[in-house]
This record gives structure tokens, sequence and C-alpha cells, in this order.
């Protein structure tokens, strides 16, 4: 039997949208003939998403599970909002975020092959393009976390908070707080936590952007540092998590929420991490 090529089991794949374990098979059945695969893959009712292969997936839902110490947060991409508030949907998110709570390997499901597998049978039932776009597992082993999730199940964000103090005792309040800036993050949904964490090509590139508009145009070049600087600053103020105003109490940022958090649990509040998942938004 000749030996299956990666690259014929992606041109397979291209062809009739069908799964790589499928594919995988039908050349083995044929032989490396990717005609007979392609008649052997339709025979088994596995070839019917190539048509739609050039479709959007704008649409999709949002879903969080927590276990004791552990959360899983992922989001499933299809066409149609129709499609998006099916149950088996929703069945098939609940059951990836088991799985991705116990086992190490589906920790990023959108990379694994069995989960991305199972999707595509579901896939082919609705008759529609469909992806997980992306997921993620949160272990504790200290602190605690909060999770947001929106009514319309497609905003979703997990904030794990360190405390220095005695965690037993302030651990409910943590938590609330955790959910308050999980909250924040889908309203306002930031790319980065602090000034520092945003890559300096970006920053760049905002300044690049802000020249070249017309409120930049006839400027002198002490006058243009100036709305430079104060470009960056609100960019900062928008895309920063630290740095936004807490929409809760615009007189703070949440840096100052944090401190005065603190000052009130007894001990040193800090955000470990975050992630906040919105549908068709990066």
């Amino acid at each position: 039997m000749p030996t299956i090529t990666t690259e014929q089991v992606m041109t397979l794949r291209n062809q009739t949208g069908a799964g790589i374990m499928d594919c995988k098979a039908a050349l083995k059945e044929s032989e490396g003939d990717i005609a007979k695969a392609v008649e052997f893959l339709r025979k088994k009712g596995l070839a019917g998403l190539a048509k739609r292969a050039g479709r959007s997936m704008k649409e999709g839902v949002v879903a969080v599970r927590n276990e004791g110490s552990k959360y899983a947060m992922i989001e499933i991409n299809c066409e149609t909002d129709f499609v998006a508030k099916n149950p088996e949907v929703g069945s098939f998110s609940e059951e990836i975020l088991k799985v991705m709570l116990t086992d190490p390997a589906y920790a990023a499901p959108a990379e694994n092959a069995e989960a991305k597998e199972k999707l595509q049978a579901l896939a082919i039932k609705t008759g529609e393009n469909m992806q997980i776009r992306r997921g993620t597992v949160y272990s504790l082993s200290s602190g605690a976390a909060g999770v947001y999730v929106h009514s319309d199940n497609k905003k979703a964000a997990i904030v794990e908070l360190a405390f220095s103090g005695d965690l037993n005792s302030k651990k409910a309040r943590i938590e609330e707080l955790a959910r308050s800036i999980a909250m924040q993050c889908v309203a306002m949904n930031p790319k980065w936590l602090n000034k520092a964490d945003v890559p300096a090509d970006v920053v760049g590139k905002e300044k690049e952007i802000y020249k070249a508009g017309p409120q930049a145009q006839g400027k002198s070049e002490m006058a243009l540092s100036k709305m430079l600087e104060g470009r960056v600053k609100k960019f900062y103020e928008e895309m920063c998590l630290m740095e936004q105003a807490y929409i809760r109490d615009q007189k703070l940022t949440i840096a100052a929420l944090l401190k005065a958090k603190s000052g009130e649990f007894g001990g040193n509040l800090e955000i470990k991490r975050f992630d906040c998942y919105i549908v068709g938004i990066e």
C-alpha cells in the first residue's frame, strides 16, 4: 500500500470538507487515489461541506465551566445565529469543556484533532461551517478567579486574582471582585493587562495612523509630539485593563480599584491573568 502523505490528506480535506481522520481512512481505502477517496467519503455522507468552504463564520457561542479550582472557556464559531442557538451546539460546548478540565491534551481545543473531528460531525449535521476558534484552561494553585458570561452567550471572560493576605476569610469577596473585573472585560474588551505588555510595533502603528490623519496635518513638531503623547495615552486607557476606567465607578481605574480593595481586604491584590472571548472580535 502506498504511503499516505499529509499533502494528500489536506487536498482531500479541502475538496470535501471531511475530517482529517476520515480523509486518512478514505485514502487508505482507495490506496491514495483522490477521486476514489472522494467517492468513498460521499458514500459515507462525509463530503458535504466543501461547497460551503468560503462562507464566513461570524456567529457562535462562548461557554465557561468551573469545577473546583479549574476553569475552562471555549469559543465555537458558525455561520448563523440560528445554528448558534441550536441546543446541540450548547451540548457540544459543554462536552468539550468537561474534557478540557480533565485532559491536558484538550487544553487548547482549537488544536486538538479529536475535538475538531467531533465538531466536524456536528457541522455536517447542521449544514454550516463551524470551528473551535479558541479555548483556555485555568488551574488555580492559590488566589481566586471570577467568571462573567453575558446573557447572549456570545461574550465571556475569566479573571484570576492573586492575594497576599488571608485568602480563606476573603475568598468570596475576592471572587466577586474578579467577577466584576470579568464583566469589565466583556464590556470594554481590553487586549493587554498593562502598558508594558503592549508590543512596541503596535504603539508605533497607532502613532503612524494618527500622524497620517487630518488632525495631524499642518501641526508643528512640538504640537504633533504633544498630540501623539495624548493619543498613545488614550490608546492605553482603551486597550489596557489596568488603565481602563472602572465601569461601576468612572472615577477609578482598574489599577486604583485594586489598590483600594487591597487596603480593604488587608493584602495585596493583583490580576495574574485574564481572557476575554467575544464572538466575531479578536
